[in-house]
Formats: structure tokens, C-alpha cells, sequence
């Protein structure tokens, strides 16, 4: 499976899944105009390693803005990791979070009870 690399641009978050390197992430701030067009390509890319049906897959979140249209794409995308559970995969989501930004801790804490992932939160240094 080819990695997908989506470099940060002013209001997008850079995004690596590459599984040679075992290596996924979304990372950087989130309010792109168009947020369902922005992550079709990761949520397409999710579907398509899904037939891979790997073991184990950790994806780092270290999001320090998300727009309420970025907020529905990343539960999506949360969502289809759920798929990825359902078929055996053991998930595990690690939210980076600053210490002082409580906003986007919150957000982590929602998306564990939404999707019912395992979640780890860390503070970043």
C-alpha cells in the first residue's frame, strides 16, 4: 500500500499514513474551505488499507485548531477506524494535546465516547 502524504499548508494539517514506516499522523491546524474535500483523500486511502486488515494501527492526532466542519471529517475518519476494529484490529488513537488548551482536550474526550477507541491523551512538552 502506497503512503499518502499531504504536506501543512496555511489551513491544513499535514497528514502521513505510511505503513512501511508504520508512521500515521494528522498534525498542525485544521479550517480548510472545503474540510470534506480536504480529508476525502485520507478517508479514501483508510478504506482502501482496510482490505489489508493490518494487526495493529496507531494514529497521532496533534491538532491545535479544528473547524466545526474539520471536526465532523475527523470523526469520520475516527469512525472508519471503528470499521477497522470491528474486523479485528487492535486501534489505538494517541491525542497530543497542549496543557493550557482544555478546548481540545475535550474534543479527544468526545471522540472516545462517540467512537468507543481506545484513546491515549498526551500533553505536549
Amino acid at each position: 500500500m502506497n503512503r499518502l502524504e499531504i504536506p501543512e499548508g496555511g489551513n491544513t494539517p499535514y497528514i502521513l499514513l505510511d505503513p512501511a514506516a508504520g508512521v500515521f499522523k494528522i498534525e498542525g491546524k485544521s479550517f480548510p474551505e472545503d474540510s470534506k474535500e480536504f480529508y476525502r483523500p485520507v478517508i479514501d486511502w483508510l478504506e482502501e488499507y482496510k482490505k489489508e486488515l493490518p494487526a495493529s494501527f496507531q494514529l497521532n492526532f496533534n491538532l491545535f485548531y479544528l473547524s466545526s466542519s474539520s471536526i465532523i471529517s475527523v470523526k469520520q475518519i475516527l469512525l472508519k477506524l471503528v470499521e477497522y476494529q470491528t474486523a479485528g484490529t487492535t486501534i489505538n488513537v494517541v491525542w497530543n494535546y497542549d496543557d493550557d488548551d482544555d478546548d481540545i482536550k475535550k474534543t479527544g474526550e468526545d471522540y472516545m465516547k462517540i467512537s468507543k477507541l481506545t484513546f491515549q491523551f498526551v500533553v505536549n512538552d
